[in-house]
């Protein structure tokens, strides 16, 4: 297993991981290579491995589409060089109120 497998394949987990303590009543589910959370609301996520890009693809019910390339270690994405933790740290934040 390559570099860019092992390691999305550890933050799909982690992420799976992070869904299910912050939101413990959302649908969290891990099934190859993609991570489908459905939330309280019926809002989903979708997050998946993109193996041709070598990147991290997130559909996000608040802010849509995202690209997550990974740089020194970290998944930033593509056009706003957010880290994707953070992406979701701050949706957790504002929309899970």
């Amino acid at each position: 297993m390559d570099d860019f497998h092992k390691t999305s394949t550890q933050t799909l987990e982690e992420l799976t991981d992070f869904f299910e303590s912050s939101w413990p009543e959302a649908d969290v589910d891990l099934l190859d290579e993609t991570l489908s959370v459905i939330l309280p609301n019926g809002r989903q996520y979708l997050i998946n491995k993109h193996g041709v890009t070598r990147q991290i693809w997130l559909s996000s019910p608040y802010t849509g589409a995202h690209h997550f390339q990974l740089k020194n270690g970290r998944w930033r994405c593509t056009r706003t060089d957010l880290l994707l933790e953070d992406l979701l740290l701050e949706e957790l934040k504002t929309y899970a109120a």
